[in-house]
């Protein structure tokens, strides 16, 4: 399992999950900026909308569950 937090710079909604993430140690993963064109082509092909958006990923590149919220990625990092 690993994650994708998609993020942009001007989001003031990114900086808790970006402290989350980075501070953890369940779970490895990418911070994606969404305003660079590999960031935005990446959340395009998993129809990303909005930010900050975590995306659990499997063994296969394949989601498995989205986020949010810090408190929702805090309940699913509990599972782990």
């Amino acid at each position: 399992m690993k994650y994708k937090l998609f993020t942009t710079p001007m989001c003031s909604n990114c900086v808790p999950l970006k402290e989350l993430m980075s501070s953890q140690e369940k779970v490895k993963g990418d911070i994606i900026n969404c305003h660079t064109p590999e960031g935005l082509a990446e959340a395009r092909k998993f129809a990303v909308s909005s930010v900050p958006m975590l995306v659990f990923v499997d063994d296969d590149g394949k989601e498995s569950r989205r986020c949010g919220t810090k408190e929702e990625v805090e309940e699913v990092l509990r599972s782990f």
